[in-house]
């Protein structure tokens, strides 16, 4: 198994298949990250998908899954990074799986969407994500390669819970002008992608998610309680829209419940942490 982006969920996804014996190979952006996972003994590769070159070494992917987790450029409509990866692959691998986003629904104002439901994507970010899935669909019916795109909600695990914020009295949205919200636990995100490397069936997309469908100022809550700090103060959404990035924008307006039944039914994988309780409680054990 190659895999492209080899960070926070990367990491996860190694230990897993150290843990089931499978082989990895990380492929990673800096000289850091490379000397971490070879000091590890973890085979490793460097690769800066911005810079320009030619092809790659065939054997990173000749009869191997890979598993494509770098994300997109921070700027722009289009996946550059990705188009140029596929240009320079020298073999098509066995099978392709790409980590895309549920940000490529945009607002469906809380209704819900499965993966038949239209992409229409009303943040960059968005359209940056659903440029690689055309991209990689394109690919795919030109090579013949099997694609599996998972769409992936907000990711949180250890390292990854809001316990700065909630120090610093950050304030939330208001309970009931929160949306329903989506996410995954690192874990669970690393255990589906060997489950979409595995699967051998015609589907192409899946949602994924541990389908609880809680609200933001829920999920800190939650975090709040298990860590033993006080609850986030709540402000009006309009208030608090002029407070956050204009990537945290995305998060608070844009509203959808996320259907994972397919991940469930046709990739037979059930999330370990459905619960957000028990998920949050995890990842505080594994911070300490």
């Amino acid at each position: 198994m190659t895999v492209i982006g080899c960070g926070y969920t990367g990491r996860r996804l190694l230990k897993l298949c150290r843990d089931q014996q499978r082989d990895f190979l990380g492929i990673v952006r800096s000289a850091d990250s490379l000397a971490g996972l070879r000091s590890a003994g973890v085979a490793a590769e460097i690769l800066d998908l911005d810079a320009p070159g030619g092809r790659l070494p065939p054997e990173w992917f000749e009869q191997r899954v890979v598993i494509y987790m770098a994300p997109p450029p921070d700027a722009g409509d289009t996946d550059t990074r990705l188009r140029s990866f596929l240009a320079r692959l020298p073999v098509a691998p066995s099978t392709l799986v790409y980590l895309s986003t549920t940000a490529v629904y945009g607002d469906t104002g809380g209704a819900v969407v499965d993966e038949d439901s239209p992409a229409m994507p009303s943040s960059d970010r968005g359209r940056r994500r659903r440029d690689a899935e055309h991209a990689v669909l394109d690919w795919s019916r030109d090579s013949g390669t099997p694609v599996r795109i998972l769409r992936v909600p907000g990711i949180y695990g250890p390292g990854r819970l809001p316990i700065d914020r909630l120090r610093q009295g950050a304030p939330v949205v208001r309970a009931e002008d929160a949306g329903p919200g989506n996410r995954i636990h690192v874990d669970d995100l690393a255990a589906v992608s060997l489950a979409a490397a595995d699967y051998s069936g015609s589907e192409q997309v899946f949602n994924v998610g541990d389908g609880s469908q809680a609200s933001m100022t829920e999920y800190f809550r939650t975090v709040a309680r298990a860590a033993g700090l006080a609850d986030p103060p709540e402000l009006p959404l309009d208030e608090l829209l002029q407070r956050v990035t204009p990537a945290m924008r995305g998060f608070l307006v844009e509203r959808r419940r996320v259907d994972t039944r397919r991940m469930r039914e046709v990739l037979g994988f059930q999330p370990r942490y459905e619960d957000l309780a028990e998920g949050v409680a995890a990842s505080l054990q594994g911070d300490r």
